[in-house]
Formats: structure tokens, sequence, C-alpha cells
């Protein structure tokens, strides 16, 4: 699937000043269990920080090769900068999803999550990452509801079952998090959601076994939606006695 950058946000999309609202979490989330990371990043990264390379609190960028292409700026903490030669950009690693595509990961020095659209792609890529979750889980039942062991459908072994549940708690924990009536959820609150997220990924993996390490399937999928997680979350509170 092909993916176009709009030019412009979506006013239906933002609530002013949060550039944020349930339904363009419900529409990232819809996008990536039906369509795959890219193209919900795509819209994620068009309603919030259209032109602009978003990065995490590392200095780095992980986006769809699109998106990496069109990007004229890049965020950091005081806002937008113009992407230029001599920035010191570099390019890390090319990351494969599924139906081949991939995410660029960029290094970026001095960029950051920045006061404008930052949040609202911090938020949204929770958004993201239970789509994509649930897209994982789809299709590890496909797969074990195909397959047998001894006669009995692998879908119906109580493992199996229990580790889907422990799969669906994860979503389901991510989901009631990214859903609480706040207008920003706090570093606390979408750290928690993305570990819910690992683990319901982690689980996934679990049970599709050597099947997760085959180039081109699930595995991609969650090893992409980790990596998302690692370079966009927002980083854990420094210890106390640790602090200058």
């Amino acid at each position: 699937m092909s993916l176009t950058i709009p030019a412009a946000r979506s006013e239906a999309d933002a609530t002013p000043g949060h550039l944020w609202s349930p339904a363009l979490a419900r529409r990232v989330r819809a996008a990536a269990r039906d369509h795959g990371a890219a193209h919900a990043l795509g819209v994620l990264h068009a309603a919030t920080l259209p032109g602009v390379l978003p990065a995490g609190p590392g200095g780095h960028v992980l986006v769809p090769e699109a998106v990496a292409a069109a990007g004229s700026r890049y965020d950091t903490p005081e806002g937008p900068r113009p992407r230029r030669p001599d920035a010191g950009e570099e390019l890390l690693a090319r990351v494969a999803l599924p139906g081949g595509e991939a995410l660029v990961a960029l290094r970026v020095p001095g960029s950051g999550p920045g006061p404008d659209g930052g949040a609202a792609w911090a938020r949204g890529l929770v958004a993201v990452r239970l789509g994509l979750a649930e897209r994982a889980l789809r299709e590890v039942a496909d797969r074990l509801r195909d397959r047998t062991v001894q006669g009995t459908v692998m879908l119906h072994l109580p493992l199996v079952r229990a580790l889907i549940a422990d799969a669906a708690c994860g979503l389901a924990e991510a989901g009631a998090l990214l859903s609480a009536p706040v207008t920003d959820p706090g570093p606390a609150e979408l750290r928690r959601a993305h570990r819910a997220l690992d683990e319901s990924g982690r689980a996934c993996l679990h049970l599709l076994g050597a099947a997760g390490f085959v180039t081109g399937g699930t595995g991609d999928l969650v090893r992409a939606s980790e990596l998302l997680a690692d370079t966009y979350a927002p980083p854990p509170p420094v210890p106390e006695g640790d602090r200058p």
C-alpha cells in the first residue's frame, strides 16, 4: 500500500492546542489493526506533526520511509528546526515490516519532543501500538486455529489459552490507560501502557514459537512495535540519589 503524506493537519482530528482527540485515537488504532504500522504512523504524523520528523527523548526518529523522505524539519524541545546536510543526521537502520514496507531509524543531534505536536504524537503512538498488538494477536489466533497437536486444535490447549489471555490483558490495560478521561496522560501512564503492550507482544511471540523469527511475518510487526516504544516512550525518572 502506498502512503500519501497530507500537506496539512486535519481539523477534524485536532482539538485546539492539543492536536489530539478520541476520534484520532480510534482512527490510528483502526489503521494499525487493519493496514499495519507504516500506514497508521503516516495517519498519526499527518494529524500531529505534518512535515516535521517526530523525535524521541534520546534524539532518535523512527518513521515510515515516506515520512522520512517528505519531512523538511525535525522536532526539538524548542520547536521544529530545518533539516540541513550539516546537522549531523545519521541513518541508523531500516526496520523491515510485513508486506515489504519499512521504518527508517535516524539519529538527529539536538532533536527531541517539541512543545507543539510532541505530546499528541506520544499519546497517539500508544493507539498505534494498541492497534498493532490487536493485529498481532489476531494473526496468532488464526495461525493456532489451523494447527493441531495429537488431534487437539492448539487454540484449545490450556497453556495456549492462558498465554492468549495474558496478551489480551495487556491490550485491555493499554486501552484503559489510553481512554482515561484526562487531557494529557503523564509519563508514568504512557510508560505503563507501553509496558503492557510489550508484554502482550512477547506473549504473541511465545505463542508463535520459531515462526516468530520468520522475516515478513508477525514477529517483524511485534519487534517494530517495541522499537517504537524504545524510541518514543518517556524515559523513567532519575532516582533522587542519582540527580546532579
